[in-house]
Formats: structure tokens, C-alpha cells, sequence
């Protein structure tokens, strides 16, 4: 390359590529020497020098490049091999575009673009950049356009930026979505726990009463039944009577499970050793032309529940199943670990954490929304009269309420049920069950408080106790209980409603029991619990209870047995 000393052409000219434009060989190009270069360009190129705004010259049909300060900036690394350069050469990855530029504006024809997309190979690799361009021809001696003038502004980072707003906007419409949604989701649940919570605490009371009765009726017809033991006629008509009697403890009971007040005795439990003993029951229940199919992570998560009650749930969903697919199907029985985070939980009566969740499906007949609203709710049944008591979810949500967890119904007509329990994973050490031997259903000589304040009750319990051999005393509430206790009197059991009138609790009682040489046994019998015995009717293992109504074969074992555990 040959470079001029000090030409003619660039008296005048100032910054850095002025001296580049002015030691270029232009000879070699269209636009041949700089000291022959005509006036109008050489006053295009000393405007074009002199401007802040980044432009560029493509001269003649090959469109030699000669640019600014601003644009050698814009050119990255290209700079400085584009000047000189012919424009398709110099940007060949854009080579098409400025060729119709050149086409278009040496033909006398303006163009512009806002915010023109590109791929540029500005500094050795593709980079998509957006630029405002103008493009207009410049005359030559002629006054034939000679050349292009183009005035590039890159708005990259203000497209970046416009773009990432709208993102962000989007972004925000649709948490804002989904917060509202969150939201009216965890409103109707709230309203339907408070629902819920209304209808169980009244249940509640009245199944409190409805006990009360049954053992009133109960243990009448067990005495009857036992001063009548030659009379068939009576004792046909007892059995029958106490059949009723039962078929209503269960109906009570479940209204206490939907109630969450039900006394639970939780433990430590592996749900593959729950279901292993329920199998057997749950296929005989079911009947031979429905199918289990039970699928149980090997390293399932332990949770602390009452066995019993699930097992009742898990049951109750069964049955439920077996009959949305009228009596044939498979039942897919399910467990897994989960986490969950607040996400999770919007809408759920749960905390974030780590949850064993137990599922029941079906593939039957399904529920509209309609239902589906209202299948927690007690006495609310679908089947047809005769069939259902409306209690069975009822029982299943009090229950696993009761013990920490929220299931959650998905139903869709014409595609089946799935009810989901949600159990909070227990560290503890998980229990084994323990075979206990049976106490014989004998009496004994011991003395018995009976602390009773339904008069009804407490004289049915004082003809059983004492049709048994032991010897009983009585008070018709915790504040006379107390009082003969004080003054001397020394029962080895006492025998106490949990809910009764009066400053002195039942557990008031348990505690004065306690603090003997040695302890004096406590037996509680209830109704229901309320939250007197414990947090949530949860009961510790040196908590006895006997719920109502009982017979009197259940009374006198579980009075032998708590003496005998003395």
C-alpha cells in the first residue's frame, strides 16, 4: 500500500478517521486519487467528518466505504477493513440488503428503516442488532448520483430494553393472574372451611347428645336382656333393638369424625404396612370383579396417624369408587413423597413442607362442579335412598384434618375420581403393633367413682358395675367428685365424663388421681372430647378412654384392664 504525504484534498479535516481517510491509497479504487477527488465529494466527506451521528459513503456502483468517527465505533471489529472496502464485501453477511440499497438509491431513490433487525458479524460471531437507517444518493460532478449517504443509529439497547419491559409486563400481568386466581381460589376455601367448621361444630353437639341417648337406651336394654335370660321373645326383641343402637353409635361416630372431634390415637406408621394389612379386607369388601391395584413407593415417607381411621378412610373411598363404576373396574390405590412449596399450598389448608400423599381413582361415572362443591358436606349423597349415609367423605375430610393433613377432590363427568389425602411426613420412630392379650370380661371387688351428671347414664352404669361385683360411689359432677375425694374418700378407679358442669374438670380430676401413693386409675368416657383431654381429641397413650355408647361387655373389660395396668 502506497501512502500520500500531506495531499491536497484533506486541508481541513480533523479526528482520527481523517488522518485514516487522508494515508488511504485511493487509487486504487473508484474514486481514484484524494488530491482528484472533486469538490462535492471531498465537502460530502469533510460534512460527513464533522457530524456526531454515525454515516458512512458508498461510492460508486461498488459502493467503496469512507465513514465517521461515530460509525468506526459501530463497526466493532470490522473497523478499519471496512473502509475502502466495497459495502457487500465488507458486510457479506448482509451483502443482499446493501445491494438493493445501492440499486435503489443510485437510481435517484431515497430509503429509511426504524429499527431495522439484522445479524451482524461485528466482532467474529452472528449478533442480532436492530438500527434506525436512512439512506439517500449524493450527486457527482454531473449531478448524477454518484454515491449513497447512510445514516445508521443503532437502537439495540433500546429495543432490548422495550422488549424486556413488555416481558416484564407480561410477566407481571399473568403473576397478577395468577394471584387473583390464588387468591379467589384460597377465598372459597376459606369460606368453605368456614363452611365446614359452622356445620361440624354443631354436628358435633348434637352427635355429643345423640351419645348420651344411645347409652341410656343401650345400657337399659342390656339390663332388660339380662333379668330376662329365658324370655326369646325378649331377647329377639333387645337384639334387634340394640342392632339400631349400633347402626347409630356408627352414624355418630361419623358425624364426630366429620366434626374433628372424634379422640384419635395416632402413631408412627409406614403407609406399605397399613395397606398390607387392609388388602385382604378392602378385596372382600369389594367384591371379585373389581380389581386393586396398588402402587406404594418402597421408600415411602412415615406418617403419624390413627390406623384404625385410616384404614376406615381408605375403606370408605373404596367403596365409594366401586360404586361410581357400578360394581366393576380398577381402583388404583396410590402413594408418593412430596414436597411442597407456598405455591403448593395457595388455596390448601396446609404449610410448605414434606407430605406423604395417598390417592384413591376410579374410572367411573364422575362429578359435575355442581356436586363436586358440595361432596364434603355431611348427609349429602348422590345414591339413591337406602344406599348411603352421605357421611363417607364427610368422615374422610374430618379425619385427615384432624391429623394435619387437607385432601383435595378432582372429578370430571364421564371421567372418574381421584381423592387425594395430604399427610405431614413424621421423623419419628416408626411404632410396631403389639399383640395384647385379651382381659377376660369379668368383674371384680374393687371400689368405682362414677363422676356422671346425665342421671339417665349414671344410673344405668351403677346397675352394670355393680352386676359386675365392684363396689360403687357416685357424684353428679367434677366439683362433688373433688369434694368426697378430699374428704377421705379412696376409690381405685374413678370413672368420669369428660364434659360436665360445674369448676372442677374431669382432667382436674385426673391430675388430684395422679399426685397419690400410689396413683388412683382414671377411666374417661365421652360423648365426644371437645379439645378437654387434648390439642385436636389427639390421645396419649396414658390416656384411657371409653367413647359412648358402650356395652356393657366393653365397660367391664376396659375397667378390668385399666385396674389391672395399674
Amino acid at each position: 500500500m502506497q501512502f500520500l504525504s500531506n495531499p491536497y484534498g484533506c486541508e481541513g479535516w480533523s479526528g482520527e478517521m481523517a488522518r485514516r481517510i487522508c494515508a488511504f491509497d485511493w487509487s486504487s479504487t473508484d474514486l481514484g486519487p484524494i488530491d482528484s477527488w472533486s469538490t462535492c465529494l471531498a465537502c460530502n466527506v469533510q460534512m460527513m467528518l464533522a457530524s456526531p451521528i454515525p454515516m458512512v459513503m458508498l461510492w460508486g456502483p461498488a459502493g467503496h466505504m469512507i465513514y465517521n468517527d461515530s460509525y468506526s465505533v459501530l463497526a466493532g471489529g470490522r473497523h478499519p477493513y471496512l473502509l475502502g472496502t466495497p459495502v457487500e464485501q465488507g458486510w457479506p453477511e448482509v451483502a443482499e440488503f446493501n445491494r438493493y440499497v445501492l440499486d435503489t438509491c443510485l437510481a435517484g431513490g431515497t430509503l429509511s428503516f426504524n429499527n431495522k433487525e439484522l445479524v451482524l458479524l461485528r466482532n467474529g460471531k452472528p449478533e442480532d442488532v436492530w438500527m434506525d437507517l436512512y439512506y439517500s444518493p449524493i450527486a457527482g460532478d454531473n449531478q448524477q448520483p454518484a454515491g449513497v449517504l447512510a445514516i445508521v443509529v443503532e437502537t439495540t439497547a433500546h429495543v432490548n430494553s422495550e422488549r424486556l419491559r413488555q416481558e416484564l409486563t407480561h410477566n407481571l400481568e399473568q403473576r397478577v393472574a395468577a394471584e387473583v386466581q390464588a387468591r379467589s381460589a384460597a377465598e372459597a376455601q376459606l369460606r368453605q372451611s368456614q363452611k365446614l367448621e359452622a356445620i361440624g361444630g354443631l354436628t358435633g353437639g348434637v352427635a355429643h347428645d345423640f351419645n348420651n341417648l344411645l347409652q341410656v337406651i343401650a345400657g337399659n336394654l342390656h339390663l332388660l336382656a339380662r333379668h330376662e335370660p329365658e324370655n326369646a321373645q325378649v331377647q329377639r326383641r333387645v337384639t334387634a333393638a340394640i342392632a339400631a343402637v349400633e347402626r347409630g353409635a356408627k352414624l355418630s361416630s361419623q358425624l364426630l369424625a366429620f366434626a374433628r372431634r372424634q379422640p384419635l390415637s395416632p402413631a408412627v406408621y409406614n403407609p406399605q404396612r397399613i395397606y398390607a394389612g387392609l388388602g385382604e379386607l378392602l378385596q372382600r369388601a369389594l367384591g371379585e370383579t373389581i380389581r386393586i391395584d396398588v402402587q406404594l413407593p418402597q421408600d415411602s415417607w412415615c406418617i403419624n396417624v390413627d390406623r384404625n381411621q385410616l384404614e376406615n378412610a381408605l375403606l370408605n373411598l373404596a367403596i365409594n369408587a366401586r360404586d361410581a363404576m357400578q360394581g366393576e373396574g380398577v381402583i388404583r390405590i396410590t402413594g408418593e413423597n412430596i414436597i411442597l412449596n407456598p405455591d403448593d399450598c395457595a388455596g390448601k389448608s396446609l404449610q410448605p413442607g414434606e407430605y406423604v400423599r395417598l390417592a384413591v381413582t376410579d374410572i367411573g361415572r364422575g362429578m359435575s362442579a355442581a356436586i363436586l362443591a358440595r361432596v364434603f358436606e355431611p348427609f349429602f349423597t348422590t345414591k339413591r335412598e337406602g344406599h348411603g349415609t352421605g357421611l363417607g367423605l364427610s368422615m374422610v375430610f374430618g379425619f385427615v384434618r384432624q391429623s394435619g393433613g387437607h385432601v383435595e377432590v378432582w372429578s370430571e363427568e364421564g371421567r372418574g375420581t381421584v381423592v387425594q389425602m395430604y399427610f405431614p411426613r413424621s421423623l419419628g420412630e416408626e411404632s410396631h403393633d403389639t399383640e395384647v392379650d385379651p382381659v377376660p370380661h369379668t368383674g371384680g371387688q374393687e371400689t368405682i367413682l362414677v363422676v356422671e351428671d346425665n342421671a339417665d347414664v349414671r344410673v344405668t352404669v351403677v346397675d352394670l358395675l355393680e352386676q359386675s361385683g365392684y363396689t360403687v360411689l357416685t357424684a353428679v359432677d367434677g366439683d362433688r367428685a373433688m369434694h368426697a375425694l378430699l374428704g377421705g374418700v379412696r376409690p381405685d378407679l374413678i370413672f368420669t365424663d369428660v364434659v360436665m358442669p360445674g369448676r372442677v374438670k374431669s382432667t382436674d380430676l385426673a391430675e388430684w388421681a395422679r399426685a397419690q401413693v400410689p396413683p388412683v386409675a382414671v377411666l374417661f368416657t365421652s360423648g365426644h372430647t371437645r379439645d378437654i383431654l387434648s390439642s385436636n381429641h389427639l390421645l396419649s397413650p396414658d390416656i384411657h378412654l371409653l367413647s359412648k355408647p358402650y356395652s356393657p361387655e366393653a365397660l367391664t373389660q376396659r375397667v378390668r384392664s385399666v385396674l389391672t395396668a395399674r
